[in-house]
């Protein structure tokens, strides 16, 4: 008999991980998924794992099978070059190397399927289930109701919303605590806590389009870029057959402003070579290489900074809970890192149904400050990489496009200020933060009858 049942509210890579988790770590802990969609389709671009992430894939066993399906193989180090291309000739002014180098990229439905052929449990994926609400027991020992869309409900001691920078379960949880709050007569605390539901539009939009490239095909320097106002990136993915590339155009005037639109949608490939009319040649004719699929453009919107993660027996990770812009390539990973210290955390031998609450607490009080403050360094490397940072002075798209700035010193400011925004990499390790989350557990739960802290 299972110590508890778990809900988890969603079934992309961060739901998928958090249920990996639990089945390696937590295996007396019953979960089960609920999936919106109507089909676990394989869709999606490029993401990319840091040391940090790639710690979580190996304790969960999957580095080896991940490694035959990375952009850059089994190889860690993929070095990134920075290059000024809004100009007809541009120029290389730095390139990662080391530690710094360290990512192994991927395409997003190939993980996916990898995520879902090593979770043994397919029977406890429910599809077509959409979130609407959850009802909290009168009785402190009872169940949790979830209710879904089509009318049917289930049952679970512990609720965990994974579903996204739209979440539902987000929504369904600060409106309890802004009830609560309102309640208490503490009406700005109330607003404050239902200002937190929906995501806020960053000001920035990203194109996105995937390119096939011939078995022997090398990337081009110029793929590999940043620029004022507008900024460009591109990796290799599946193996190193595709190459995702994602251009950025930032407006910081309109973030907070209501985004008017679909978040994301398909854009005719001249709005894309528009945009970027002027960079180098080789660089506009890699943008008309996008393959069939053709370009996506979304609008990037991110979860403001929550007070919580958690209420009662219920969480939220990955983007429900930090939704961040992609400026670090950061976002998934840090959804695996709570997913991971989560589960961690929920498969230790003192956490039963009545001390749920306990292990909520303590990973909220772990992983909330990182995710946050990678969140917001994300933000920052975004205006690094297009050059509109404060602290570089008031720059315009004509001076760089026309060669007149940024100036030499100012290159050398940017890349000091994105290593220093990028040390957290290599600097902590996800290892130390589950070792100090579970000596806090037995600390608050007592010891379990076992050698290593991390068994």
């Amino acid at each position: 008999m299972p110590k508890f049942t778990v809900a988890i509210i969603g079934a992309g890579l961060g739901g998928l991980l958090f249920a990996l988790t639990l089945q390696k770590f937590a295996p007396d802990v019953e979960f089960h998924i609920y999936e919106s969609a109507a089909e676990l389709a394989e869709i999606g671009a490029g993401v990319g794992f840091q040391p940090r992430t790639w710690f979580v894939i190996r304790e969960l066993g999957l580095d080896q099978e991940l490694q035959k399906i990375a952009g850059n193989g089994e190889r860690p180090n993929m070095a990134m070059a920075y290059r000024k291309a809004d100009q007809k000739e541009g120029f290389t002014f730095h390139v990662t190397q080391g530690d710094e180098a360290q990512n192994w990229t991927f395409h997003r439905g190939e993980l996916q399927k990898v995520f879902l052929d090593n979770l043994h449990a397919s029977e406890r994926i429910h599809l077509g289930k959409r979130f609407v609400s959850y009802t909290e027991p009168a009785d402190p020992t009872g169940q949790i109701e979830v209710q879904f869309q089509d009318g049917s409900t289930a049952v679970c001691d512990l609720l965990v919303g994974a579903d996204g920078i739209k979440s539902g379960v987000r929504g369904a949880m600060y409106t309890h605590l802004a009830e609560r709050a309102k309640a208490r007569g503490e009406e700005d605390k109330a607003l404050l806590l239902k200002s937190c539901i929906p995501a806020s539009f960053t000001g920035s939009v990203i194109y996105r389009g995937l390119i096939k490239l011939n078995a022997n095909e090398q990337t081009d320097g110029a793929l590999h870029k940043d620029n004022l106002v507008m900024h460009a990136i591109a990796y290799p993915v599946a193996k190193g057959r595709i190459l995702n590339v994602a251009t950025v155009v930032m407006n910081p005037a309109l973030a907070g402003t209501v985004y008017e639109g679909p978040w994301t949608s398909k854009v005719p490939q001249e709005e894309v070579i528009e945009t970027y009319k002027g960079w180098e040649p080789s660089f506009e004719e890699t943008l008309k290489n996008v393959n069939k699929s053709g370009w996506s453009k979304w609008a990037i919107h991110a979860v403001k900074t929550l007070p919580t993660f958690v209420d009662g027996r219920v969480a939220l990770l990955g983007d429900a809970a930090h939704a961040m812009t992609p400026h670090q390539g950061a976002g998934a990973g840090q959804g695996f890192e709570d997913a991971y210290v989560l589960g961690r955390l929920l498969g230790q031998q003192k956490v039963n149904r009545d001390s749920i609450p306990t292990p909520l607490k303590i990973y909220d009080e772990i992983r909330r400050p990182v995710a946050q403050s990678v969140a917001a360094h994300s933000l920052k490397s975004g205006q690094l990489h297009s050059f509109i940072a404060p602290e570089l002075g008031l720059l315009s798209g004509e001076s760089s496009a026309s060669e007149s700035g940024p100036t030499q010193e100012q290159f050398k400011r940017i890349v000091e200020m994105i290593d220093h925004l990028k040390e957290w990499r290599v600097g902590t390790t996800v290892e130390k933060d589950c070792e100090a989350a579970i000596q806090r557990l037995h600390e608050e739960l007592g010891p379990q009858t076992v050698t290593s802290t991390l068994a």
